[in-house]
């Protein structure tokens, strides 16, 4: 590998680093999170206030609390259809009863992780009205589908292009 790649991939780690850092709690969440979990189905869009380095910036450009969102899969057996259930079992061994989400993660791509990685931090729940239980597995069999995948930088590059548009008389 030439120097030039190994130097851009050496800046672009070091600017994923920085953009994903998060800084400690310091404020008691405003969410029950048991209470979260107890209301959660399968197809719900979780909002999060992030804490990161690029939250901060996400927050000023939309003036909103929220920076993140996940979209909740449910347990193993909520999934209908089980090449699904094996597809989300390659990328993530977890129990039956362990509440899924999928998320895409700047320098991870699109996983599947537990909700409980969210415990103690600010969240609500979205759920469109009138959706049904086939639509909710359209969604979440097509989110399943895109485990693994690079998560799309385009989003940063408008972010860059946004934040250097606004020092621009």
């Amino acid at each position: 590998m030439s120097l030039y790649y190994r130097l851009k991939n050496h800046l672009w780690h070091r600017f994923v680093v920085w953009l994903t850092y998060e800084s400690p709690h310091f404020h008691t969440p405003l969410t029950s999170f048991e209470r979260l979990r107890y209301e959660l189905r399968p197809g719900d869009v979780v909002l999060i206030e992030g804490r990161s380095n690029v939250a901060e910036i996400i927050k000023t450009i939309t003036q909103s609390m929220w920076t993140h969102s996940v979209l909740y899969i449910g347990r193993l057996h909520d999934i209908d259809d089980q090449s699904l259930r094996d597809r989300v079992q390659q990328y993530r061994h977890s129990n039956p009863d362990e509440q899924l989400i999928i998320e895409a993660m700047l320098g991870k791509g699109i996983i599947v992780s537990s909700i409980e990685q969210y415990d103690k931090e600010h969240l609500r729940i979205c759920r469109p009205r009138g959706i049904t239980r086939a639509d909710s597995q359209a969604v979440i069999n097509h989110a399943i589908s895109q485990l693994g995948t690079d998560y799309n930088v385009r989003q940063i590059m408008d972010l860059a292009r946004f934040m250097f548009q606004i020092g621009r008389a």
